[in-house]
């Protein structure tokens, strides 16, 4: 049990053997399909509880420990920026939802971060979003000699009438909501593409008006910066991670990404019944080549495996810490 809300029957650090009276390898067969990832590390048991009744617990003398259903608790984004030490701060991003409230963090600790020797960028879970939020980062994450922060591959969108109509209609909504100049002037570059192409089926976009120059200097500080990541981060996460991995002054610790952008840009389409259908709409040539990022994620630099010592200590963060003490070589 690695996350405790409303059940208040059991504590953090619980162990399942059983689930509906099946072994866990049983199980981990039976559901293979469901949990479909590549290493235990990865694997999200959550859906699987809601095909049973009970679990059996380690240590309970309860054999048959009932399963409750509850309301999912609300999602509450976080943004904040806080210093560890006289030479270090760390960056914590639960989204790259609100670019607005991104820039607001970064321009009203703008000298803090400026003046940092270390940043630890926090994103083991982030949820995703629009890749224009970490934008206002990336001079800072960039070394001084520069790095070239165009993506490793092409994207291509399948601009299908539907597909354009229902992107269209969230590009607009989504712009009423933002007032960051730059995320506007992205979205109004998706609009065009999308209408250019409407119909054609699967296209690349222009997007040389959103970066021209894909080779960017970057400021001396800081001199280091270490970013934790997990398998909690997707989607424009795992845009993030891939990009930061490409700056000689960066090192990634922790586990490889959730890795779902082999078919991203979701479209929505709704129904009176309330049923909501998610689906992508790009797909990046890399699957083509075989090096597709589903099931294995954007890699960490210095892989530290989860244990349940993860729920008793922050591992990752004394691990970063410890790290920036060493002499840069």
């Amino acid at each position: 049990m690695t996350k405790v809300d409303e059940e208040q029957r059991l504590e953090l650090g619980s162990v399942f053997t059983g689930i509906g009276g099946l072994s866990i390898p049983d199980l981990k067969n039976k559901h293979a399909m469901l949990l479909n990832e590549s290493h235990p590390e990865r694997e999200n048991w959550t859906a699987i509880f809601s095909y049973y009744e009970f679990v059996e617990l380690e240590g309970s003398d309860d054999k048959m420990f009932p399963l409750h259903f509850y309301k999912k608790p609300p999602y509450v984004p976080v943004y904040t920026i806080n210093q560890r030490d006289e030479s270090t701060v760390c960056l914590t991003m639960t989204d790259f939802n609100n670019p607005d409230a991104i820039v607001s963090l970064i321009n009203e600790h703008k000298n803090l971060l400026e003046k940092a020797e270390n940043w630890i960028i926090d994103v083991r879970l982030n949820n995703g979003g629009s890749d224009t939020s970490f934008f206002p980062l990336l001079p800072y994450i960039a070394p001084l000699e520069g790095m070239d922060v165009s993506p490793e591959d092409s994207m291509l969108f399948l601009c299908t009438e539907a597909n354009t109509e229902r992107r269209l209609a969230e590009f607009e909504e989504m712009m009423q909501q933002i007032e960051d100049e730059e995320t506007q002037r992205v979205l109004q570059i998706f609009q065009r593409e999308m209408v250019k192409n409407k119909g054609k089926g699967f296209a690349e976009f222009d997007f040389l008006d959103i970066q021209p120059d894909s080779f960017m200097k970057g400021n001396a500080f800081p001199k280091r910066v270490i970013v934790l990541s997990d398998t909690f981060c997707g989607s424009s996460g795992d845009s993030f991670v891939e990009i930061c991995k490409k700056s000689s002054k960066v090192t990634v610790i922790g586990r490889a990404t959730m890795g779902v952008n082999d078919y991203a840009n979701l479209a929505t389409q709704t129904w009176d019944s309330g049923f909501v259908l998610k689906y992508p709409t790009s797909r990046l040539s890399r699957i083509d080549e075989g090096n597709g990022m589903t099931g294995v994620g954007i890699l960490p630099h210095i892989h530290i495996p989860w244990t349940p010592d993860h729920l008793r200590e922050d591992i990752d963060m004394e691990h970063a810490l410890n790290l920036l003490k060493l002499p840069v070589i």
